[in-house]
């Protein structure tokens, strides 16, 4: 049963933590950490209206009522109005004495120990004791265990701790006593969308996307109502596909995100990034354009716009179109020294001025950064891997320069020496897509899978356009034999364009090694092609 004398009583107020990352420390690498705290009531929740904490609620609404004096012999009935009226006006340090004198003095009135042992609970749950409080109401559920506020107030009291399952239970123990309850089915939902969303969040700081893409989904199906709550959801959704490189899925979800809250500048940015890893400039500049209209002061926006700006300015570069090239590189300077008054331990974008700062300057000539690039291909002589050495001689600190040194290695044949030099490229800057590129597509041919795809992700996180990496990705889940993935990865790449002669070989390649399987042929001679473009030095 209920004790309908106190429906008016309960005033259980709710805080739950919804984070969205924020700032990156490169491209599209977030730093995942909390943006808000929120304080929700039970309504407000329900009602998808969130407020910030208020103060009032955990005091007084009469400030001016007084302190009750209360005598050792003082009688039930006058504690009971007593205690009544400070714990309706919410003043619950005033209350609280008062009360536990009711829970002694109740003796073997099990009715009002109930009562009194119920509003102990309720009290401690406004103060944060949630220890005293589930005692007091588990105290209040062995002397009735009809009391349905207590089965609720108790599931409550679980929800805000975290502990999703016994909150379930609870209100499963309401709907038991009081089927259809709408208070207890809403509930019950609310506590499994949310206990999911915790779960998605874990499993994608962890990088196990799969699984927190099917916790997010559950969420959002059990917290659809609550657009405070969803938002959130259908941006991690969307980061989540971003980092599976399931770019439609993932445009799907952040554009639900920025409906529903169109001032989120984070949903902008990671659109941003979609559409930079499509090479559509003009939507990747706008949407990152957006985030800055919306936060000023938002490092990833301001980095990821002067990473564009960087990428086009070397486009002009390679075409000898300096003046345009210089143009562009100032641009991005100036969005990466804003990014960095931001956030100054974004490592990445401190090593992009330096880089940009080098290249305007001449210290770092852009000449010898396309006479690399052109030299990938050709054949390494000893001449060559010797002309490679003395740039590195006259600039140890030139990460492309040991690129591509790895690179002449590699195609010389000496891939252990490669791998080394490469990875001495990634310890100088750990944010060179080109080295992570090539060191994964080099760990493959050694059929070192996980620690190559782990680089090839690394690369496309840093350079979401970097399509020499997605043709390596899917190199290396074909000969990993994961044909689903590999087919994934040539299937977008021929959505992006068409005409992509590099992924149509890739698909074609798959669909033999697959015919092969079925014939019960080996597949695991792995073929260096250039197609897969291990040594590309692309910006």
């Amino acid at each position: 049963m209920r004790i309908s004398c106190l429906n008016n009583r309960i005033a259980v107020f709710i805080a739950i933590l919804l984070f969205v990352g924020c700032a990156a420390k490169q491209t599209t690498i977030a730093d995942r950490k909390p943006i808000e705290t929120v304080v929700t009531s039970k309504d407000s929740l329900r009602n998808g209206r969130t407020s910030l904490n208020d103060s009032s609620l955990m005091r007084s609404k009469n400030e001016e009522i007084k302190r009750a004096g209360i005598a050792i012999d003082a009688d039930l009935v006058v504690l009971k109005a007593v205690g009544d009226s400070l714990y309706i006006a919410e003043n619950f340090d005033e209350a609280l004495p008062v009360w536990i004198k009711i829970a002694e003095k109740a003796g073997n009135d099990r009715s009002l120990a109930c009562e009194a042992h119920f509003v102990l609970g309720n009290i401690f749950f406004q103060k944060a004791e949630y220890g005293k409080a589930e005692i007091e109401l588990r105290l209040a559920i062995s002397a009735d265990s009809l009391l349905i506020d207590a089965h609720h107030s108790l599931g409550l009291l679980y929800f805000t701790k975290g502990d999703y399952n016994k909150a379930i239970t609870s209100f499963q123990n309401v709907l038991a006593l009081a089927p259809g309850d709408s208070d207890a089915t809403y509930w019950v939902g609310y506590t499994i969308g949310s206990q999911a969303y915790e779960a998605g969040l874990s499993d994608f700081n962890i990088e196990w996307y799969d699984r927190a893409i099917e916790h997010f989904k559950t969420a959002a199906e059990y917290l659809e109502s609550d657009t405070s709550a969803n938002y959130k959801i259908y941006f991690f959704l969307g980061k989540a596909f971003i980092e599976k490189l399931a770019y439609d899925q993932a445009l799907v979800y952040l554009n639900k995100c920025i409906e529903l809250n169109p001032m989120l500048a984070d949903g902008y940015t990671e659109l941003g990034s979609v559409y930079f890893a499509r090479r559509d400039f003009e939507h990747a500049i706008s949407f990152n354009e957006k985030a800055i209209s919306i936060s000023q002061s938002h490092p990833k926006a301001h980095n990821n716009l002067g990473y564009i700006y960087f990428t086009m300015g070397n486009t002009f570069a390679v075409n000898n179109d300096k003046v345009k090239a210089d143009e562009y590189y100032q641009k991005a300077i100036v969005l990466f020294e804003k990014a960095l008054s931001f956030d100054p331990n974004l490592d990445g974008t401190r090593r992009n001025i330096t880089h940009v700062k080098k290249i305007i300057s001449g210290e770092r000539k852009v000449t010898a950064f396309t006479m690399m690039q052109a030299a990938v291909k050709s054949e390494n002589s000893p001449d060559k891997i010797a002309q490679l050495k003395k740039i590195i001689s006259e600039d140890r600190t030139y990460d492309d320069a040991y690129n591509n040194l790895g690179v002449a290695y590699f195609y010389s044949g000496h891939t252990d020496s490669a791998v080394t030099v490469i990875e001495k490229a990634i310890e100088i800057n750990p944010y060179n897509p080109q080295a992570h590129n090539n060191l994964g597509y080099m760990l493959g041919t050694l059929h070192k899978y996980d620690d190559a795809l782990k680089h090839l992700f690394i690369a496309i996180q840093i350079k979401r356009d970097y399509f020499d990496a997605y043709h390596n990705l899917g190199y290396v889940y074909m000969w990993k034999e994961d044909f689903a993935s590999s087919k994934r990865i040539w299937a977008q790449l021929l959505k992006s364009n068409p005409n992509n002669q590099q992924a149509q070989k890739g698909l074609a390649e798959l669909e033999r090694r697959e015919a092969m399987i079925r014939a019960g042929e080996s597949t695991t001679k792995i073929e260096i092609s250039d197609d897969a473009e291990a040594g590309t030095i692309k910006n």
